[in-house]
């Protein structure tokens, strides 16, 4: 359990705050302190009152008793689960999460606009000097970079360039969600509070999220809960955990948590067992010599110390993961799947072009790709809830397809209990006590089996539905997200379950843990294709980030896996070539737009030099003034549009040096490859 000095300047204190919903004791007494610049994961099972908390935080939610405390000018930001539903467009809507920029940019505007008109001289000058102090603050907020930092936010979470003018209410729940997220961000509060954050990205969002986070934190202090470990391991610096009505404090991510938890249960049953032999010894000798008017003293001693003597206060150990048990899958031929020039478009646009693909029995695989690259498509292609355009998919024989998505809990039936529903799909002379079994791994444990669906929240129907999945006898699943609304209990006993399940899979998923543990081999779906990834997981992900936001990504190279060392390093000039070509117009561009810049900013140093002169508002000079000033206006918005150019041609040629790094490091791997198997 961490320590810290109470008197170091806290971003938020927390002092015997406590809590009660309808009977339930969520907060008792609960005492925390948040540093500047701490990344805090929050942790503790479902229902402990983590989101409260947060709520509590925000002020949204009063206390029963005790006190929140902000550091006095602190902002702070909520990342909700609610979905806004503003009409304007996804740059905008980011924009407006720093409310500061967005109310001296309207402002600014309503005084050009007042400007056009015939003033008083006193108010003309009062105006001007109003916008001088707009200028100076939009200058201090780097508001000219304003629109490049929201787009660069806006592509790391997944979305596409040409998306970021599009209508918010275009896009659809999950999407709106990363928007919020993204606005955020973008509004940079002194403390961050994230409600699993996580929950709407791709594994390639996440991973970007977790970069940005640790990049970016600074003196912001975050607060974070998830149900993810890799995203916490990796996001925060220090652990809380919220037990028993108790937050306690400990150094260190979840993983360091884990251990500092042993130790500490340890040290507390080390603790209990001396206690309790202590109480034990007083005892008996008060029962021996309470009669003995000669030992009355020692007695009377032995009461008092037995007072004194406090209990041990016990926090209940880390229970065991629950163990999801898959019935055993019919056996199946050796090749379970043949994909043969498989094509995919929706409208215009190709997903999937000439994929040629082989699963075989047992075979564990992890699709990885942005968000729109096709694995669901893929999924859905395979399962036969989607009908390819061109190519075909040849099951093996006795392979039996099952395919989880997040809207299969659609398909349960409400009036049912949990077991009733679980039993409707299990397999022949599959028994209660087997039945039981697999839904205790996924929480439904006791007299839980006996919830009607229709009283389920929606986190337990997923869970639900998975078990339908599991009893399907199917030997090839197809999991779309399906750690989405477990907790780490359930999402552990879900990585052993398909650790241990001996048909094959295809899965897709955020959760890296997952990944990691269940897939021995990952597939990239991109740009139409579907290839193997020959490195880690770890390494997809740090190309991935550089990549993530490629709009238009370069053609697919050929595969290099039987060239020779010639045609690889033909390839890579290839690569160079093409890079060249298709930057050089957006380079002559941003020279150009450079050069417009820097004779903006002259012309407009040169007029605010003009305007900070004692005799500019002298009446003599009212017309000229006139004219000054709305030039000024004019320069302000032609800088605004070319910074706003800058970027954006910027960010295409980042973009695009960052994907032909991608194809030219593939090159690089199989060019060592090849020398170590030369003689």
């Amino acid at each position: 359990m961490e320590q810290r000095n109470p008197a170091c300047h806290s971003v938020l204190t927390i002092e015997k705050i406590s809590k009660n919903i309808a009977g339930k004791i969520l907060l008792d007494q609960a005492d925390l302190l948040v540093h500047p610049g701490e990344r805090v994961g929050l942790i503790g099972p479902n229902g402990t009152g983590k989101t409260t908390l947060l709520r509590m935080i925000l002020g949204e939610v009063e206390s029963d008793a005790g006190s929140i405390r902000l550091r006095g000018g602190t902002r702070i930001g909520l990342l909700r689960q609610e979905i806004r539903d503003a009409g304007q467009t996804l740059l905008a809507e980011t924009l407006s999460g720093d409310e500061e920029l967005t109310a001296l940019r309207q402002e600014r505007l309503q005084i050009e606009s007042h400007l056009q008109k015939t003033l008083p001289d006193a108010e003309h000058a009062q105006q001007v000097a109003r916008m001088g102090e707009i200028d100076l603050r939009l200058a201090a907020i780097h508001a000219y970079s304003a629109e490049g930092r929201a787009a660069t936010i806006l592509t790391g979470l997944g979305f596409a360039t040409e998306d970021l003018l599009r209508p918010l209410h275009d896009f659809s729940g999950g999407w709106r969600m990363r928007s919020q997220l993204a606005r955020l961000l973008f509004s940079s509060p002194d403390l961050l509070l994230l409600d699993e954050p996580t929950n709407h990205l791709d594994l390639e969002s996440a991973a970007w999220l977790e970069n940005h986070l640790k990049k970016n934190a600074g003196a912001q202090a975050l607060i974070i809960v998830s149900h993810d470990r890799a995203f916490l391991n990796r996001a925060t610096t220090v652990t809380v955990e919220l037990e028993n009505g108790r937050l306690t404090r400990f150094s260190g991510p979840f993983d360091a948590w884990l251990e500092q938890k042993a130790t500490l249960l340890n040290t507390l049953e080390k603790q209990a067992a001396q206690t309790s032999r202590r109480r034990e010894e007083l005892e008996c000798f008060i029962r021996r010599f309470r009669a003995k008017a000669t030992k009355a003293k020692q007695v009377q001693s032995r009461i008092k110390a037995l007072e004194r003597l406090e209990p041990v206060a016990m926090t209940a150990p880390s229970a065991r993961p629950p163990r999801i048990r898959f019935p055993t899958p019919p056996a199946c031929s050796q090749e379970v799947i043949r994909i043969r020039r498989l094509k995919k478009s929706y409208g215009e646009k190709t997903i999937l072009s000439e994929v040629n693909l082989e699963i075989k029995r047992a075979q564990k695989i992890g699709l990885v790709g942005i968000n729109g690259a096709g694995k669901s498509t893929l999924l859905k292609l395979i399962a036969g809830d989607l009908t390819p355009d061109g190519g075909s998919i040849t099951l093996g024989d006795r392979v039996q397809v099952a395919r989880f998505a997040q809207h299969a809990q659609e398909t349960l039936q409400p009036q049912q209990s949990v077991l009733e529903s679980a039993a409707a799909a299990a397999p022949p002379h599959y028994g209660e006590t087997a039945l039981r079994s697999l839904l205790g791994g996924l929480l439904f444990s006791g007299d839980a089996v006996k919830t009607r669906v229709a009283d389920l929240s929606g986190g337990e129907r997923v869970r639900l539905a998975l078990a339908h999945l599991f009893l399907s006898g199917a030997n090839l699943l197809l999991l779309d997200e399906p750690a989405n609304h477990l907790d780490m209990a359930a999402r552990a006993a879900l990585e052993e379950a398909l650790s241990d399940y001996p048909g094959a899979v295809m899965l897709v998923t955020h959760d890296r843990d997952l990944m990691e543990a269940a897939c021995e081999a990952l597939w990239v779906v991109a740009n139409g294709q579907v290839t193997v990834w020959e490195g880690s997981l770890e390494g997809y992900l740090e190309q991935a980030i550089h990549a993530i936001s490629t709009p238009t990504p370069l053609p697919n190279s050929p595969s290099p896996a039987t060239g020779s060392l010639r045609e690889i390093r033909r390839q890579s000039a290839q690569i160079r070539d093409r890079l060249r070509q298709e930057t050089q117009g957006a380079r002559r561009q941003l020279e150009h737009v450079e050069k417009k810049i820097a004779t903006l900013e002259e012309e407009q140093h040169r007029l605010q030099a003009i305007l900070a002169a004692p005799d500019a508002y002298a009446a003599e000079f009212k017309e000229r003034l006139k004219n000054d000033m709305a030039r000024l206006g004019q320069l302000e918005n032609e800088l605004h549009n070319a910074m706003a150019t800058w970027e954006q041609l910027s960010l295409e040629i980042a973009e695009r040096e960052a994907a032909a790094e991608q194809a030219l490091a593939r090159l690089r791997a199989n060019d060592d490859a090849n020398q170590n198997d030369t003689p």
